[in-house]
């Protein structure tokens, strides 16, 4: 009996302290109040939580301290565990990004000086794309900044269509991003919540600061925001540590990406980058590269004073004859692009729509490899929101072929080695415009060789129908 009520005791012991440890928990200002059971960082999922870090926290602590500028660097366990996912779990991204930065920090420094924003911001777009200028996420957001297309379009004035997205245009889409954030600081006169807000909405981040009864930073609400967002701080913090203090965890950048000097020209109407390249002297793919904003083979019709980075180091030629090249370059018949005698052969890329089926092991990065396409090409083709193919998947795949475009007679017509007439080897088509009292049997009868049934074929009719006013080919 004495040995059951002592039991009853401690049993009644233990209760009372395991109640009192997680309300002490529940009572912490940043740390979720199930911390040992349900971890909703990106970093404690993978790596699970350690007894014990790998890295001082002292040392981590001191150093965010001495790094830190205009943005708060808090050292806490969710940056401290992010330090460590970065050092160890994804070291090979964090190599990327020190190999990758000198492309976009001096173009994210101008603009943030230029907008009187911290510095430190710089590093956010690691986190939001990994400096991948085409990056998109599954939800649609897309570029450096990863801009959903509707932002994009409506609050800064990007374009975002199937043939010119500027969310992949560096300049364009840091300056839309700089703009963003000091539309955010004046909401929230916060960096943290501002980071916040960049990733979840500033509407969620004002929902949260309700629910959590008026706290207004971000510590302060974190458990009242999505997962992703309360792990989008920390690993900010934890990005800013690592890109300043790679070394000392033994990650450095092997092979740094240099920066392809470019010059830029500015195009009105509509221009055939295949021609542009081919009679500048310039490789497609370094143009392609240096404009990643430029979807097709071409800038289309409706252009006003786009941008077009062109290589520096290749301008001899093309400054020679820019007047002339440009000219050409904006011909356009019945999808064949010209071919000038005073240049080597000019060849006509001719595009098909195949099915490809995935093959075992196959990523989409792969068969954009193996196509000569970007993943966004293939991605756009299939309408597919994530990267992942399946074996044994059928895909539609943009094949492309060279041809030499000899369907145009070439006639100098002045001293300049460029400027060339033009002749087409197509007849014209031409058109009839139906009057009251017509039929497809009294119009066929009108021209020689054209039958009832070849003039539905022209035109693709399904039924004898026709009205007046309508425009049918003859031929």
């Amino acid at each position: 009996m004495k040995s059951s009520i002592f039991s009853f005791l401690i049993f009644i012991y233990l209760v009372l302290s395991t109640c009192s440890y997680l309300l002490a928990q529940k009572s912490s200002s940043y740390y979720p109040s199930t911390i040992t059971r349900d971890v909703d960082s990106l970093a404690q999922v993978e790596q699970g939580s350690p007894l014990v870090w790998a890295i001082d926290s002292w040392l981590i602590e001191s150093r965010m301290k001495s790094l830190e500028k205009q943005i708060p660097l808090k050292y806490n366990f969710h940056s401290h565990q992010f330090v460590e996912y970065f050092a160890f779990k994804k070291a090979e991204f964090t190599q990327r990004m020190l190999e990758k930065k000198n492309l976009y920090f001096p173009i994210y420094e101008k603009y943030l000086k230029l907008y009187n924003l911290p510095d430190e911001l710089k590093y956010l777009s690691l986190i939001e794309s990994g400096l991948e200028p085409k990056a998109l996420s599954n939800k649609g957001a897309g570029g450096l900044w990863q801009f959903m297309p509707y932002t994009a379009r409506g609050d800064f004035g990007l374009r975002v269509d199937p043939l010119i997205d500027e969310r992949f245009d560096a300049e364009r889409a840091t300056e839309a991003a700089c703009k963003y954030m000091r539309q955010l600081y004046r909401i929230f006169g916060d960096w943290h919540l501002v980071l916040a807000a960049y990733n979840t909405g500033p509407g969620n981040v004002k929902r949260a600061i309700r629910n959590c009864r008026g706290n207004n930073d971000f510590w302060g609400i974190y458990n009242c925001l999505p997962k992703q967002t309360r792990a989008y701080v920390p690993q900010f913090i934890a990005m800013t540590y690592m890109m300043n203090y790679h070394w000392d965890h033994a990650i450095h950048a092997e092979k740094n990406a240099v920066a392809i000097p470019s010059d830029t020209i500015k195009i009105n109407g509509y221009l055939n980058l295949v021609t542009f390249s081919s009679l500048s002297k310039f490789s497609l793919d370094t143009l392609k590269q240096l404009n990643p904003h430029i979807l097709q083979n071409f800038v289309p019709k409706d252009s006003k004073n786009l941008i077009l980075k062109i290589p520096k180091n290749d301008l001899t030629f093309f400054s020679a004859n820019r007047d002339a090249i440009l000219d050409s370059s904006k011909r356009f018949f019945d999808g064949f692009y010209e071919k000038l005698d005073s240049l080597s052969t000019l060849k006509t890329l001719s595009l098909s729509k195949i099915r490809y089926k995935v093959r075992r092991g196959e990523s989409i990065y792969d068969i954009a490899r193996k196509f000569e396409l970007s993943v966004f090409e293939i991605k756009r083709l299939n309408h597919l929101k994530s990267n992942r193919l399946k074996k044994g998947k059928l895909i539609w795949i943009t094949q492309k072929k060279w041809v030499e475009a000899d369907v145009f007679s070439m006639k100098q017509i002045s001293s300049s080695p460029l400027k060339q007439s033009y002749t087409s080897s197509n007849k014209k088509q031409k058109v009839y415009r139906v009057k009251t009292g017509d039929t497809l049997s009294s119009i066929a009868a009108k021209y020689p060789g054209l039958s009832t049934a070849k003039l539905k074929k022209l035109n693709r009719l399904r039924s004898m129908l026709i009205k007046p006013g309508m425009r049918l080919r003859i031929s």
